[in-house]
């Protein structure tokens, strides 16, 4: 299992761990990323390296490449907590590099089902980037597991206040306004998401239930 980042991929991640030093060496970001592309591959073997790489002295990027092999092995909950605490410890690095480590806990948390703790990550990431659509989409998503239909409906707006065209976010807004009874709204919301993205099953699904709530008068 991996984790679904909606961060801009590796090399934006390697970048922000470049930022952490002028000092850190063009081996060591080299072997940052054959830690994490081994993530994909072979993660029981990623994260014995990624451990010992942490006792040697990798620092965060070593401590990062832990995290993630161990959500990808199946320990999501575990790998959320590190990638957690890394990101609100005071050595934490760049904002730019919290944020990433703190969405991508909130994502592993999610699939952990602990939306509490994915609610709470976004929120902490939110802290350091509250202009970010992603980071609002991550925290609505949490809200919808959670059945906190106002929340999802809030964290929902944000979103699309930052980011229009996020079919997600007009799609999970539809969602939780259908929830709230308020089925006009509903509806334009995701008459909106279907424009943006007309194949979408989850868009159509909650088509479906709008016109069932009418059906029966709601």
């Amino acid at each position: 299992m991996r984790v679904f980042l909606f961060v801009a991929g590796l090399g934006l991640i390697a970048s922000a761990a470049e930022a952490q030093t002028s000092s850190y060496e063009a081996v060591e970001r080299a072997r940052y990323e054959a830690c994490l592309q081994r993530v994909e591959t072979d993660p029981e073997n990623a994260y014995e390296d990624a451990l010992a790489w942490k006792y040697d002295g990798g620092g965060w990027p070593a401590l990062h490449c832990e995290a993630r092999a161990l959500v990808t092995l199946g320990e999501e909950e575990e790998g959320a907590r590190r990638m957690e605490a890394m990101g609100m410890a005071s050595d934490g690095g760049t904002d730019a590099m919290r944020v990433l480590v703190l969405a991508e806990a909130g994502e592993a948390f999610l699939l952990a089902n602990a939306p509490e703790e994915a609610r709470r990550a976004y929120t902490n990431a939110l802290s350091f980037n509250e202009n970010s659509a992603p980071l609002w989409m991550g925290r609505a998503r949490a809200a919808l597991v959670q059945e906190m239909w106002t929340a999802a409906e809030a964290d929902a707006t944000a979103a699309i206040s930052h980011n229009a065209g996020l079919a997600e976010a007009w799609r999970t807004r539809a969602e939780a306004r259908l929830e709230l009874g308020r089925l006009d709204g509903a509806e334009s919301d995701m008459n909106r998401a279907r424009e943006l993205d007309p194949a979408d099953i989850e868009t159509l699904v909650i088509r479906g239930r709008i016109l069932e709530a009418r059906r029966l008068g709601g």
